[in-house]
């Protein structure tokens, strides 16, 4: 449950550029970073971040699936907690980005 993709690459893209050079990245992600990942993102230092699908709705759409214990705590609240502003776009055609989350989720019922 903690190896999502944005803890994963935020971790290793922190040790390959560090939290300076990460300032001018944006990552991109087909949902929005849970409350984790948002931490991750935050401390290596990535500037911006861009997302499809919004939290609350992948947990409208996945319910209660023990794979996916939402948080219902937007990545903004987690950003907006730092000293370090992180600039965030989303979500951005969220019905386009949740047929990714459909077919990944139908899989996995």
């Amino acid at each position: 449950m903690t190896a999502h993709a944005e803890r994963l690459l935020a971790s290793r893209a922190s040790r390959m550029f560090g939290a300076t050079r990460l300032r001018g990245y944006t990552l991109y992600s087909s949902a929005e970073p849970c409350a984790m990942c948002a931490g991750a993102i935050y401390w290596a230092g990535i500037g911006r971040v861009v997302y499809g699908q919004s939290e609350a709705h992948l947990k409208a759409m996945t319910g209660a699936h023990p794979e996916n214990p939402t948080l219902d705590l937007p990545c903004r609240v987690v950003f907006s907690a730092g000293q370090t502003p992180v600039e965030v776009l989303g979500p951005l055609l969220e019905d386009e980005a949740a047929e990714l989350q459909r077919s990944f989720w139908k899989d996995h019922a």
